[in-house]
């Protein structure tokens, strides 16, 4: 190719791998040439040379939760921004399947990965990060080197949504938590009930259940919650799909939200505002956890071994109209 140009084979690579150092005419005529041979760059080979292989891998939970995709997309924006390709993948929260998945990212030799935790993988993650491959794991804590932990304040926002229902006037009190959510990732569940503890005692605790993550889990679980408290009358939902069903069972049962019950949600997934009511919610910043996560990983990819402080980013309550 760089005889078809009439450049140096250091001037194509210095183009294709888009590294600067020449004129416009000579990248439009390398760039001409490479449409016309259809030439393909041999990434293993400049990741032999370069210990780089330009591409980063996204691993999460359950593609199906609105909040993810959303949250994916931010993220591969700013990759794409450091000049970075996303590899996506999703594990179901099943151990076994990030394990795969991980193996083959190693072996695809990815510069580094940000990783929504599987249940009981932290050997897993920790396994890998002693290996040298770059984590950034969201929402969980571990210490490793090569390690870097992302997440938000989400006890904080159990607290807010605690005192937004007390704030209320609500007096019976449940949670609905998910069965995703290990007892060390309880973080929601933690912050309500121990806000509640501090600013009431705990006279009355809150009725309890745990169900999937979805509509229809949260039409469960507050079935679940009247069964144990016939009075109920104020709700958190591990997210915003729970929240949205524990109001359409909350309506089924002949009682009205918010007058009868309050509900609130977390993640303010775009759907929150155009449900009726729409919904109150903890908002989670997807735009600056995305920054802040291949900030993370750029920062480990360049720093082989380092260990990265956690990062834990604020949240806030959207009032709206079912709470």
């Amino acid at each position: 190719m760089a005889g078809k140009v009439g450049v140096s084979p250091r001037t194509v690579s210095r183009v294709v791998n888009d590294e600067g150092g020449y004129s416009e005419e000579t990248r439009l005529r390398v760039m001409a040439a490479v449409e016309e041979l259809r030439y393909r760059p041999n990434m293993v080979a400049r990741a032999l040379i370069t210990k780089r292989s330009g591409t980063v891998g996204l691993v999460g939970g359950d593609m199906t939760d609105p909040f993810f995709p959303a949250l994916a997309e931010g993220i591969q924006q700013r990759a794409r921004g450091a000049g970075q390709t996303m590899f996506f993948a999703s594990t179901g929260s099943d151990p076994e399947r990030q394990a795969e998945v991980l193996r083959s990212f190693w072996v695809r030799a990815v510069d580094g990965v940000i990783v929504f935790p599987a249940l009981d993988s932290i050997d897993q993650l920790t396994d890998y990060g002693e290996r040298g491959l770059p984590i950034v794991v969201v929402d969980d804590f571990l210490e490793a080197p090569n390690v870097a932990c992302v997440s938000f304040d989400l006890e904080g926002g159990g607290g807010l949504a605690a005192k937004h229902l007390l704030k209320r006037g609500c007096q019976q009190m449940g949670v609905i938590s998910a069965t995703v959510s290990p007892p060390r990732r309880r973080h929601r569940e933690r912050g309500f009930l121990r806000t509640l503890a501090d600013t009431r005692g705990d006279h009355r605790p809150p009725a309890m259940a745990q169900t999937d993550p979805t509509v229809q889990g949260g039409e469960a679980g507050l079935a679940e919650l009247l069964a144990q408290m016939p009075d109920l009358d104020g709700v958190f939902a591990y997210n915003d799909l729970v929240a949205i069903g524990a109001v359409r069972a909350a309506v089924a049962s002949g009682r009205r939200v918010p007058e009868d019950i309050a509900v609130v949600g977390c993640d303010d997934i775009e759907m929150s505002s155009y449900v009726t009511p729409a919904l109150t919610t903890i908002r989670l910043d997807r735009s600056r956890l995305s920054a802040e996560a291949v900030a993370a990983l750029s920062d480990l990819i360049g720093s082989p071994g380092a260990q990265r402080e956690t990062v834990e980013l604020p949240v806030e309550l959207v009032v709206r109209e079912s709470a």
